[in-house]
């Protein structure tokens, strides 16, 4: 059972790394307002959809709290670290360093977490486990995508995304290990940082990406939707099988 676990939580690894890939197939890449704006729309499908009616059902009452100071907290670091240095008005999509490090932070713990329910399924049974490697790989692909293309939009080379899009598989992969080392993670911990790292993409999604899309034309909005829907449908097609 092991070695079964850690093989599905390398491949599930793999999905991450795949989307991050998919990146690289565009050309013009730093120009290409619409792959930009796709990601984003997948970046805000996970927030909303996703992180965030995870967050109010794990913490109902201080959710809110939590997710607000993740939001402000990045607000104050990059006025206060970054400011608008990484900011201009001539090019279609521009994040802050310091908005790309938090986004990448928080996926970071969030696909730590990935593992974790992936070994921790397999503690049930192993159609337990093998369906919810299933149900996560399904936004890995999105997951890596969408992180690949905050790094690019901070002014990140293509390969510093895919690298990204890379640690978040490993991340996923470290998560399996530990769980099956040293069992699960304090819940409490993980529920409050998981609600600030949902203020945090609520940060870049609409304070950073989103005000861009509106700039960068009708093409770049319906990808953002088209992004968005995707996510839906992946999220859709978990709840189909009851594991979200």
């Amino acid at each position: 059972m092991v070695w079964l676990t850690l093989g599905l939580s390398v491949l599930a690894a793999l999905a991450d790394l795949i989307g991050g890939l998919a990146t690289r197939f565009a050309p013009r890449l730093r120009d290409a307002a619409w792959l930009t704006a796709l990601g984003t729309g997948f970046l805000l499908g996970a927030t909303l959809l996703d992180r965030m009616p995870d967050a109010m059902r794990a913490l109902p009452q201080t959710a809110p709290l939590w997710i607000g100071a993740g939001y402000l907290t990045l607000l104050l670091l990059e006025q206060a670290r970054w400011g608008s240095a990484h900011h201009h008005a001539h090019v279609s999509y521009r994040v802050s360093t310091g908005g790309a490090w938090a986004t990448f932070v928080g996926l970071l713990l969030h696909t730590f977490m990935d593992g974790v329910i992936i070994a921790g399924a397999f503690t049930v049974s192993r159609a337990t486990g093998i369906l919810m490697f299933v149900a996560i790989t399904l936004h890995k692909l999105p997951e890596g995508f969408g992180m690949a293309t905050v790094t690019l939009a901070a002014g990140g080379p293509p390969r510093r995304a895919v690298w990204t899009a890379a640690a978040l598989g490993a991340s996923t992969l470290l998560g399996a290990v530990v769980t099956l080392r040293i069992g699960q993670v304090d819940a409490l911990a993980v529920d409050i940082l998981m609600a600030i790292a949902t203020g945090t993409f609520l940060y870049i999604t609409t304070t950073d990406l989103m005000p861009a899309v509106k700039q960068a034309g009708r093409r770049a909005a319906v990808a953002a939707v088209i992004g968005f829907v995707l996510f839906g449908l992946s999220l859709q097609a978990v709840l189909s099988v009851g594991l979200h």
